[in-house]
């Protein structure tokens, strides 16, 4: 099957997705939905395209891809707002739950100590694909290291804590 023929219905694209996570290409199955949301073929909101943009927000999550996140947002947005706006509001408060428990979960381990786990990166991008992430844990890491007392703890927060706040903030910006 050739890459369009997925764009021809977004239950295919839907499955399609699925199969590339099990797989465990993420950054593949996340440029598919990308594709199908912003495709202009299809025009007509349906039950199938809330299933695709939570699909959709958790690997951007998973990945760390807050602007990403916030175009498929918009993408949705233009598309359900007007025949299921209950849909988007389903979905946007998915969104926010989701980045609140990953934001948590990022919190409690940098508590415990625990280092990240490395992500994978496809395509030659970083795990987070944001360029100004380098600037702002560059900056960031040097104010806490001003104010914390254990060096240590400072630099698991950088690590662990702060991706998570920066992608919750982004959300909370977008929504």
């Amino acid at each position: 099957m050739s890459y369009n023929s997925f764009l021809n219905k977004p239950e295919n694209a839907l499955r399609r997705a699925e199969e590339l996570l099990s797989i465990s290409q993420p950054s593949a199955a996340l440029a598919l939905l990308h594709e199908i949301l912003s495709s202009r073929r299809h025009k007509t909101w349906s039950p199938t395209y809330e299933k695709i943009i939570i699909l959709y927000l958790d690997l951007c999550l998973q990945l760390g891809r807050s602007r990403e996140a916030k175009d498929g947002l918009h993408q949705y947005r233009n598309l359900s707002q007007s025949q299921a706006p209950g849909s988007l509001e389903a979905v946007i408060r998915h969104l926010i739950e989701a980045s609140e428990k990953k934001c948590r979960e990022a919190k409690d381990a940098a508590d415990k100590g625990e280092l990240p786990k490395p992500e994978e990166k496809g395509d030659g991008e970083e795990a987070t694909g944001d360029d100004d992430d380098a600037d702002f844990f560059e900056g960031s890491h040097l104010l806490l290291s001003t104010m914390s007392t254990d060096p240590e703890k400072a630099q698991r927060d950088t690590a662990v804590l702060l991706p998570a706040l920066k992608f919750l903030w982004e959300v909370y910006r977008a929504v």
